[in-house]
């Protein structure tokens, strides 16, 4: 799979060209296993859609055995909750 192929995935899902880290974080390619990486974007720069669509690009789209067969995704609660909003 080349990156060109990554690159129209995710601005199929997301109306938007990826970053070059977002494609970097998917590797575009069936022999990438997956690794624990630190990821330090700013806030708005797509961290989610990275960390999403690397894994679905790997794992369904390309079905790469190499890639965990489930993807965990944790939220600090405060991130997930306004204060205000819960009765």
């Amino acid at each position: 799979m080349s990156r060109l192929q990554f690159d129209t995935f995710f601005q199929k899902v997301t109306g938007n060209s990826p970053y070059a880290y977002q494609s970097r974080l998917a590797e575009s390619d069936s022999g990438t296993t997956c690794n624990s990486q630190l990821i330090n974007i700013p806030t708005g720069l797509g961290k989610t859609a990275a960390v999403v669509l690397a894994w679905l690009w790997n794992r369904v789209q390309i079905q790469n055995t190499a890639w965990p067969r489930r993807l965990v995704y944790c939220l600090p609660m405060r991130t997930v909750f306004n204060e205000e909003t819960i009765i």
